[in-house]
Formats: structure tokens, sequence, C-alpha cells
């Protein structure tokens, strides 16, 4: 409570855009996102309620735990985009657990060779998988782009929750093909969030 400082528990309702008293939209200001996780951090971080009740350290508890998890998921334009289908009743994956038609061949054509370079140590095919890494790299980073374009269009409102997966989809498989590409080299990618 802001007035008397005592921890409350969570609204059972309480979304994670209300946990940071966020509006409810996927275009979040992160810097706005940032100072309002710091203060509610500060507000409900353990270390204030070591000489309260044991129910108050109970709350606090939970309430850090709940306020960790709303800055992780709503930095993360994919997280956010993930949470956005839950809170509107949607999976991704839920009725398209196949492979995106946009990115179906290059799928198939690169799990072909990662096979391939497994099974031999070919230079020239280590090449090929790591133009290929690269390339997915660059459309991993094409598509956060068009994630967030798409979210600024909404203005606020929602878009269309099957555009939404389509997109999301795509970038859980170039992730996927990324991370597969990296264990099958053994290299990591150099500074890509492929993983996040």
């Amino acid at each position: 409570c802001s007035r008397c400082a005592a921890i409350q528990p969570l609204s059972a309702d309480a979304d994670l855009f209300t946990v940071l008293d966020l509006p409810r939209q996927l275009t979040l200001d992160l810097a706005d996102l940032e100072r309002r996780y710091h203060a509610a951090s500060r507000a409900v971080h353990p270390d204030r309620f070591q000489t309260a009740s044991r129910r108050e350290r109970e709350l606090s508890l939970a309430a850090s735990a709940a306020v960790n998890r709303a800055y992780r998921t709503l930095r993360d334009p994919v997280a956010r985009g993930r949470y956005w289908l839950e809170l509107h009743g949607a999976r991704l994956g839920d009725g398209s657990p196949q492979v995106p038609p946009a990115i179906a061949a290059e799928v198939f054509e690169t799990q072909e060779k990662l096979e391939e370079l497994r099974a031999a140590a070919r230079p020239d095919l280590r090449r090929e998988v790591e133009a290929l890494r690269d390339g997915f790299t660059g459309r991993l980073g094409a598509l956060r782009d068009e994630l967030g374009a798409l979210y600024a269009s909404a203005n606020g409102g929602a878009p269309s929750l099957d555009e939404l997966k389509r997109r999301l989809s795509e970038i859980a498989y170039l992730r996927t093909l990324l991370g597969d590409i990296e264990d099958a080299t053994g290299e990591g990618l150099r500074g890509t969030d492929h993983r996040h």
C-alpha cells in the first residue's frame, strides 16, 4: 500500500502489465518500463520486510518474483508477444504446429546439411552452414524489426493474433535453427541473442 507501506497480496487477476503499472499494450517505452521495474522492485524487495511478519515476508517474496517475471517478459518483444497471445487465449503452436510455410524449405534444407555436417567433417559444408547462420541471423533481426512495426501499427490496440502468431512462429523456428547450427558447429553466435 503506497499510503501505509504495508505489502498487499497481488490481485488474482493481475497481469504482468498491471504488476508494473503499465498500460496493457504491446508497444512500451522501455525506459519507462525500466523505471517502473526499479521502483516496484524496491517497494517489494524482501530485504525491506526482514523484520515483518511471516505473511508479509511471503507476500514480499511472491511480489518480488512477480515483478521480476513481469520485467523479464515485457522487456523482450518476443516474450511480450507470446504473453500477449496467452492473455488473449491463444498460444504459439495452437492450431499451427507445422513449420511456417515462409521458411519451411530452409528449415528442412538446413537440418539436412546439419546432419551431413555431423556425419562427416567437410570444410566446404561447414562454410555453407556458417553462411546459412549469417543469413538466419540477419533475418532474425529483420523479423524483430517487423515485430516492432506490427506492435506500433496497432497504436495501442491489438494486432491480428494470427499475424502475431505467424511472426512469433518464424522467430521461434529461426532461433531453433540458429541453436542447432551452434550445436553442430560447436561455435557460439558472437553476440546473438537467438535463445531469448
